[in-house]
């Protein structure tokens, strides 16, 4: 039986030989290639894959078209995947009959997700475990063939608990990979009301909170220390790494983070103490926690955790549409960072509840067309401009065309011209629209021709006013210096998309549209049929290729236009109606709403008017974002899509309540 085997770390390399020893011919290894920022402790997969004579690839994007087509010349029987970091997708999957295994280190379904070692220390759980399930295109989810399961000792940490966990893993294989072979397993489906899911870790995820129970902060000191980041605290604008700690109890009431001993080094929590048995001063030698409280001066009642001022200037982003869609995502992922100082402007704030109160977030209700003078002091102000307003729906195309001239082109070529002035650094949002009705395959955007509906199909004024603009900015560029870079969302999907309301209007996308079709129970109505195909990106991933921009490291991103979508993610619009219907029949919530009341085909004309015309296709080739952003989509159609429609099925049934609320009052 042929075998594709995806691999990293130790668990690939006992999974790899574990599937070689049960008899399966091993046609390929895909892996990762090394992360220079990584602390690699761990075995190379593609050594072992090198010793047992296996060829082996480690492809940026396996999901893509070109690895999709070198897996099918394979002929494969079965794939597995012990550790290998990126979803394997469904197109991927189909190319085998028996499917794929996945060997999860969690007791499925808890701990879905990323690093489920470090996240059940962390937590405290006493047992975990090694899973292995089927793959299905939604991570973590298919069902179990067998468990293995493990405890976890109170002196255990990441690493000794990972070693436990190699062990159970072969184990588990050793007597499960035969019957796979001889295809005699047996499936149990996950128990969703079980689930759980922990997203990825990342070293600023180890600073201590002094508040917390001493007991938390030790499972935290022992899920992240060493071969992993460690967890960190400050003492006089100095970093300290704990390694070991031990809970003790608090002798003496004192203000959490306060050094209540030096020898042993104790520190008050918010409940019981916490003895620093070994720690290190960031970029020296690991020492003794009493050592270190020695060397560093830590008397008792000074105070641990207090973070020095960054010295270093912030990066002030102005965001105008701040509470739009792509700005109040952006703003979230600009906001993690500690660098950045967001600067917006909206007509509304109800996305942007959650920045209220954060030192780096400021924010002016104002219209760009009547608060001109407070734009232009920002512009001059902020390092980085992004200009997010605009009329973006077809119906408003067509009905208000005029309109759409006036504020996509007229008041954004304003802002452009202060950036030139000023000389400050401009991030546009072209549209994938400009490349209208273009027959290019992947639509490129070095290459690929701009094609547009005849005048009187006034729907392409949108698409017209963006691509003069960036014809504009271009020129700005070339001829002034004016440093820019201008990006082209294709399809963005994600929570907070529009609103519920703004659907009732019809001024939304067309999946609010969809699913405020499903929540209120009347036909979704598909225009022309619904045959029209676009890709449809998770608003998460397109974000973090905006931040990408936005950190235009080495200056990779100046000067450049970028598509950021999905070419993975098609769908035709009746494939997303199907898909919506079919995840919504399937929500907990389902029974709280009307049951769906289908599909009714509409024609163009009736639901937009005589001024619409559409495309049939809409799918970019992002060689470009690849190349100079490292950046690629990461999140499955239907991952991006479930996760939109949760959103808005929460926001449903809040906004129910409300009103409910509203009329006993």
């Amino acid at each position: 039986m042929k075998a594709i085997v995806f691999a990293y770390h130790n668990m690939g390399c006992i999974g790899l030989e574990l599937v070689q020893k049960a008899g399966f011919d091993v046609a390929a290894v895909f892996t990762h290639a090394d992360d220079p920022n990584e602390n690699r402790w761990f075995e190379s997969v593609a050594e072992k894959a090198s010793e047992l004579n296996i060829p082996a690839y480690a492809p940026a994007d396996v999901n893509d078209a070109v690895w999709i087509q070198e897996i099918a010349n394979l002929k494969a029987d079965v794939i597995f995947s012990f550790y290998y970091r990126h979803l394997i997708k469904k197109e991927i999957l189909d190319l085998v009959p028996m499917g794929g295994f996945n060997l999860h280190g969690s007791l499925l379904p808890q701990y879905r997700g990323r690093c489920p070692v470090n996240w059940v220390l962390a937590r405290g759980e006493s047992q975990t475990g090694v899973t292995l399930h089927a793959m299905t295109e939604r991570a973590d989810q298919g069902a179990i063939v067998d468990q293995c399961v493990v405890d976890i000792d109170e002196d255990d940490d990441a690493r000794s608990l990972f070693v436990k966990l190699e062990l159970s893993a072969q184990q588990l294989l050793k007597r499960t990979l035969p019957s796979i072979y001889c295809n005699q397993f047996q499936l149990n489906t996950q128990d969703e009301s079980q689930a759980s899911y922990f997203g990825g870790r990342s070293p600023k995820d180890g600073k201590i909170n002094w508040d917390m129970p001493a007991s938390d902060i030790r499972n935290l000191v022992r899920a992240v220390t060493d071969p992993y980041p460690g967890a960190f605290t400050y003492f006089n604008r100095e970093k300290i790494f704990v390694w070991k700690a031990l809970v003790v109890a608090q002798s003496t009431r004192a203000t959490p983070g306060t050094v209540i001993s030096t020898s042993p080094w104790t520190v008050a929590c918010g409940d019981q103490a916490l003895v620093i048995e070994q720690a290190q001063l960031s970029g020296d030698i690991k020492l003794s926690g009493s050592e270190l409280c020695s060397r560093l001066g830590a008397i008792e009642n000074r105070q641990l955790g207090v973070e020095p001022k960054s010295d270093k200037k912030k990066t002030r982003v102005l965001i105008l549409g701040v509470n739009g869609f792509i700005g109040n995502h952006l703003t979230e992922r600009l906001l993690r960072e500690e660098n950045y100082e967001v600067y917006g402007l909206d007509l509304d704030s109800c996305s942007l509840e959650r920045f209220k109160g954060h030192p780096n977030f400021h924010f002016f209700e104002g219209d760009i067309s009547i608060h001109r003078e407070w734009i232009e002091y920002h512009v001059r102000k902020c390092d980085v401009v992004i200009p997010l307003v605009a009329i973006a729906t077809p119906i408003e195309y067509t009905r208000n065309p005029l309109r759409v001239f006036e504020l996509d082109f007229e008041e954004n070529l304003r802002i452009v011209r202060y950036c030139v002035e000023y000389k400050k650094r401009l991030i546009f949002p072209s549209t994938s629209e400009v490349y209208g009705m273009c027959q290019d395959e992947r639509f490129d955007e070095q290459q690929s021709n701009f094609v547009l509906g005849p005048i009187e199909k006034q729907r392409w004024i949108y698409s017209c006013s963006k691509q003069l603009l960036d014809r504009v900015i271009w020129a700005y560029g070339q001829q002034t210096g004016l440093d820019f870079t201008l990006f082209r969302p294709f399809n963005w999907v994600g929570p907070r998309l529009d609103s519920l309301e703004s659907a009732r209007v019809g001024s939304s996308r067309v999946v609010t549209q969809f699913i405020l079709n499903l929540v209120e129970g009347s036909p979704i109505q598909l225009v022309g049929g619904g045959n029209q195909c676009r890709c449809f990106t998770d608003v998460g991933d397109g974000v973090e290729g905006l931040f990408r921009i936005i950190e235009n490291k080495n200056q990779a991103a100046s000067g450049k236009i970028f598509n950021l979508g999905a070419p993975n993610n098609v769908a035709s619009i009746r494939e997303l109606a199907e898909l919506l219907i079919d995840l919504f029949a399937r929500h907990p919530l389902a029974a709280d709403f009307p049951v769906a009341s289908g599909v009714r085909v509409v024609d163009e004309r009736t639901f937009y008017g005589s001024g619409y015309q559409d495309l049939i296709h809409r799918k970019p080739s992002i060689s470009e974002a690849k190349k100079y952003l490292k950046w690629a989509p990461r999140v499955a159609l239907r991952d991006a899509i479930e996760n939109t429609l949760d959103y808005f099925i929460y926001s449903a049934i809040e906004e129910r309540q409300f009103l409910e609320t509203s009329a006993a009052h």
